[in-house]
């Protein structure tokens, strides 16, 4: 199986060709609107759910056979929910796409503290994923105490979950080499903010991580796609 995070920028109607290119049988996409998404089931016959309470600006996940979600839920923060996906093996997965709220005042990283919040309710099933656009970074710990990146990672590896990136690449959180997200486009302001987390029992079936390169992304979005392969 072949998971793609990707924050589209807005406009995915004309990108969606870009999109399949990475032939992901799972995708995840930030910053899409609500009839794109249903576009793409309806044109290239996948299974998509869409969360948001902005209809052209949302998260959206889509699944393509021999997968198909058979449960899905909006949880607290908004850009985030949770999803049951059924194929080859049986995937919890909790798509995020961590923005700036009023409502609760809480900001990128400290949403997805609200999510572990979540999470941390119940077990976990043993095939679980955290994957989106988490807008944060070990660099930045110092502006968010308690709450800062380097908190929720501690709280992922508790959980019994770690970043496929990290995993696979052997780098620590922070000292990343492939960016995910170019700030205002520019190709020398670069960040890595972009993860999907893994269950432990996914870890020995992870058998490759992408991040899209700049010249092949930077034209579509200010965010390069994440793609994590594995063994199911």
């Amino acid at each position: 199986m072949k998971l793609a995070t990707w924050n589209c920028a807005m406009g995915l109607k004309k990108k969606i060709p870009k999109l399949l290119s990475l032939s992901a049988d799972v995708m995840i996409i930030q910053e899409c609107s609500r009839s794109d998404i249903e576009q793409l089931g309806q044109s290239h016959e996948w299974s998509p759910i869409w969360f948001g309470k902005n209809k052209n600006k949302g998260l959206g996940v889509a699944a393509k056979a021999p997968w198909v979600v058979r449960e899905a839920q909006a949880l607290k923060p908004h850009w985030a929910g949770k999803l049951v996906i059924d194929g080859p093996a049986s995937i919890e997965l909790f798509p995020v796409w961590a923005c700036m709220s009023k409502h609760p005042a809480k900001q990128y990283i400290e949403q997805v503290h609200l999510l572990l919040d979540r999470i941390e309710q119940t077990p976990l099933s043993p095939f679980a994923i955290v994957a989106g656009d988490f807008n944060s970074n070990s660099r930045w710990d110092s502006d968010y105490g308690t709450q800062s990146h380097s908190a929720a990672v501690e709280r992922f590896r508790k959980l019994g979950m770690e970043s496929a990136y990290h995993e696979f690449s052997g780098e620590p959180q922070g000292a990343e080499r492939h960016p995910t997200f170019w700030f205002r486009k520019n190709k020398c302001t670069v960040y890595h903010i972009d993860y999907a987390f893994l269950s432990r029992s996914l870890l020995p079936k992870l058998r490759n991580v992408e991040v899209g390169c700049c010249d092949d992304w930077l034209s579509f979005s200010d965010h390069a796609p994440v793609l994590v392969e594995l063994d199911l």
